[in-house]
């Protein structure tokens, strides 16, 4: 429905566009091709700004990046696909931080240097297409990375 809009809408625009033009030609207006030249600007702006407006949910980019690589398969949950899995030490730095660690916390709990946090925590962010702390826990439950391990009963 929104693509037989756009299309409406950039068939009308350039109905106007010719419409002007050809007036202009009859007219004997040697100008003539600023309007459809202005006419292409317009369109192309228009284009890039929608490229550029958020979609929500739904059009995150996991779901414009390619298939993961038969080699590497994503783990694939009830909530959300990774294009690409997370380490083991980004898992651990995300439990860490599910936690409610900082990154001060975190480095001293992992034994690592609060700048390898930062970077773990920049790769967990892109890979579960997350912008802040919050959001990378909501994803990552979402994926089922935060799941606790199930107990195995010895009996």
């Amino acid at each position: 429905m929104l693509v037989a809009a756009v299309l409406g809408g950039c068939f009308l625009w350039a109905m106007v566009v010719m419409g002007l033009s050809f007036a202009m030609v009859e007219r004997g207006n040697g100008q003539w091709w600023v309007v459809p030249l202005f006419g292409l600007l317009v369109l192309v702006v228009a284009v890039v700004a929608a490229r550029g407006t958020p979609t929500g949910r739904t059009g995150t980019a996991q779901e414009a990046s390619p298939p993961p690589s038969a080699s590497s398969p994503a783990p694939v949950t009830a909530g959300r696909v990774l294009a690409e899995p997370l380490t083991p030490r980004e898992v651990e730095v995300l439990r860490e931080l599910a936690a409610g660690r900082s990154n001060q916390e975190i480095s001293r709990a992992l034994f690592v240097a609060p700048g390898t946090v930062k970077a773990h925590l920049n790769h967990i962010f892109r890979k579960l297409d997350a912008a802040s702390r919050l959001q990378a826990i909501a994803h990552a439950r979402e994926a089922g990375l935060l799941d606790p391990q199930p107990k195995i009963n010895p009996h």
